[in-house]
């Protein structure tokens, strides 16, 4: 076999080699961002008060916003935000919520945070309270 001939087969063989790596190497999926809301363990939810949470989210692809909603059962307690984020891969955020007062002990109030990524995929996490006190 001359030289010619040699390096043309190796040529050859590494592309048939790199040619099939690629063909059965795992390649990484976009996937759904994560979002969690918590709460300290202490927490009561107070009419008036403040309904004070602490938000964390993640995805590899890069955060672009958060939608927040929160909601009392009797309507009282409404409200909308929209975060528009820069793009990086993990957030915690404080989140702290005006509570007016009237709202009744007991009455359910949700909190929803949905997070979206570049990749458009969405994820959201909800907590459910109820009104534990009034001042």
């Amino acid at each position: 076999m001359t030289a010619h001939h040699l390096a043309s087969w190796r040529l050859h063989t590494t592309a048939a080699l790199l040619l099939l790596a690629a063909c059965t190497d795992p390649r990484a999926r976009p996937v759904a961002p994560i979002v969690q809301i918590s709460l300290s363990p202490s927490f009561k939810l107070k009419s008036p008060g403040t309904l004070f949470a602490s938000l964390y989210m993640f995805s590899s692809d890069g955060l672009k916003s958060v939608d927040l909603s929160i909601r009392s059962a009797d309507s009282t307690l409404k409200g909308d935000s929209t975060v528009f984020l820069t793009g990086d891969a993990e957030i915690t955020r404080p989140l702290d919520w005006t509570v007016p007062k009237g709202i009744p002990i007991g009455t359910a109030v949700t909190l929803i945070a949905r997070v979206q990524a570049f990749t458009a995929f969405v994820a959201a996490d909800t907590i459910l309270l109820s009104v534990q006190d009034t001042i």
